[in-house]
């Protein structure tokens, strides 16, 4: 199996997991920050290889990372506040 192939199941497996948290209905404030860290996850890995900037040295490469940060910190703050 493949790197990309194993990065795509784990994408699977944290969306299947924030999926049956949202089903089973177990929010809480710990699960809320665990939610956005697997989606901070998921995005980074999706920024990382399926957009091709793993092997992108400089400022395009943490770009499209400190983006995502700032849209997963600002929906903690509205979240938490």
């Amino acid at each position: 199996m493949d790197k990309y192939t194993q990065i795509y199941i784990a994408i699977i497996i944290f969306t299947i997991f924030t999926f049956l948290i949202g089903w089973l209905e177990l929010i809480s404030t710990i699960l809320i920050g665990v939610l956005l860290f697997t989606t901070f996850i998921k995005g980074h890995l999706v920024i990382e290889y399926f957009m091709g900037l793993n092997d992108v040295k400089g400022k395009y490469r943490f770009i499209p990372t400190i983006w995502l940060a700032v849209i997963i910190i600002s929906i903690a703050l509205g979240y938490y506040l």
